[in-house]
């Protein structure tokens, strides 16, 4: 999704999970710099992403309006948490 909101923030503005199972997004971001993600550590620690454990159901990853990922039951991740994560990795 490209979307013309503008933000303060760095936005994400593609994303997606790869099919080997691994829980690693890759994300462009509205620069262009891309980043691989790895969420497996986010997963086993907060028991609100319990249903991204299920691969097929990871894979169904967004991106919000507002450049942050979202998944079809709720789960998000907010555009400065995913910066966080981004300088984590």
């Amino acid at each position: 999704m490209n979307s013309t909101l503008k933000t303060p923030w760095k936005k994400a503005n593609k994303v997606w999970a790869n099919n080997d199972n691994n829980y690693r997004l890759h994300l462009t971001m509205e620069d262009g710099e891309k980043f691989e993600l790895d969420l497996t550590p986010l997963l086993n620690s907060r028991d609100a992403f319990w249903r991204l454990k299920a691969f097929r159901y990871f894979q169904k990853v967004a991106i919000d309006p507002l450049g942050g990922l979202y998944w079809p039951e709720g789960e998000d991740i907010s555009p400065n948490k995913l910066l966080d994560y981004i300088k984590q990795n």
